[in-house]
């Protein structure tokens, strides 16, 4: 049983010191592994093993962006995939070195793909510090943007918990920070809003959503999610199963307390059919924790 989500993995240094060292990173490209996203697309070249690593001879033409390592240097180009590559999603069954410079380097991507003039000045942005900056001629530099998000797992004190099944989500799988509810019952999930903290973000959306409060909360574990550029911030709750739900319309189709067979029938005895999204969330991860009383 994992301890830790399946993308909260630290195998790569990103050795942040060599990033403005011009001379040392063109060395270090000569001898780099390098690996193709298609930022655009939420694409990067693999296949159902894992990354396709090309050399300094055979990488495509594209933005660089070194991601870390020194033995060897590992980058990142921006370019399109070459034909006959579509280009996949992570997939769970890579191993954790793949997982980890995949999750890097699409998050990377999706940036330099969305932010492409300064925001205050309206100027165009020019990557610097080995594509970890964008500056213009004025103003600030632009830095990388992570959106936290929460998601919480809540039980009722006993042997169920409360599972929501979100509208946008009941049909066809999705993507985003709640890829999870493709069309099951899943956990309650969104966004950190300014000013807020990530506990009172938590309250606020299980009241939202489902119209109830809780009576314990606690943090359990963190994890990137490229798609695009969110860190999910995993929390465990406890609340009153008594308490009628009022479901926010707009957002929830449904949600009730699933006993344990339920959820394990839902989420474990399926999984043949269960898309890569779902199996790397951290959704799964503290359903499985719940199903395996590891807390």
């Amino acid at each position: 049983m994992m301890t830790h989500p399946p993308l909260s993995i630290d195998v790569l240094d990103r050795s942040a010191e060599h990033r403005s060292d011009d001379e040392w990173l063109s060395a270090a490209w000569e001898q780099a592994q390098i690996v193709v996203c298609d930022a655009e697309n939420e694409r990067i070249d693999a296949d159902e093993d894992g990354l396709h690593y090309y050399d300094a001879a055979t990488a495509p033409e594209g933005l660089r962006i070194y991601l870390g390592g020194e033995n060897p240097p590992v980058f990142a180009v921006l370019a399109d995939l070459p034909d006959g590559l579509p280009g996949r999603w992570i997939k769970p069954s890579w191993d954790r070195r793949d997982l980890a410079i995949a999750v890097q380097a699409i998050g990377i991507a999706h940036w330099h793909a969305t932010y492409r003039f300064h925001p205050t000045t309206g100027e165009p942005l020019a990557p610097r510090q080995a594509g970890w900056e964008l500056a213009a001629s004025t103003g600030r530099p632009v830095f990388p943007r992570t959106d936290p998000a929460v998601i919480v797992l809540i039980d009722d004190g006993a042997d169920r918990v409360l599972l929501a099944q979100h509208r946008r989500y009941s049909g066809a799988p999705k993507t985003g920070p709640a890829a999870v509810r493709s069309g099951r019952y899943a956990c309650v999930a969104g966004f950190v809003e300014p000013g807020e903290s990530a506990e009172a973000a938590v309250h606020r959306e299980v009241s939202e959503e489902i119209g109830i409060k809780l009576d314990r909360l606690e943090y359990v574990s963190s994890q990137p999610w490229p798609y695009p550029r969110s860190l999910m911030l995993a929390y465990r709750a406890t609340a009153d199963a008594s308490q009628p739900m009022a479901f926010q319309e707009e957002e929830i189709s449904d949600a009730r307390w699933f006993s344990r067979d339920e959820v394990r029938k839902m989420w474990v005895d399926t999984a043949d059919g269960t898309p890569s999204a779902v199996r790397i969330s951290v959704a799964r991860f503290l359903i499985e924790r719940w199903l395996d009383r590891t807390e």
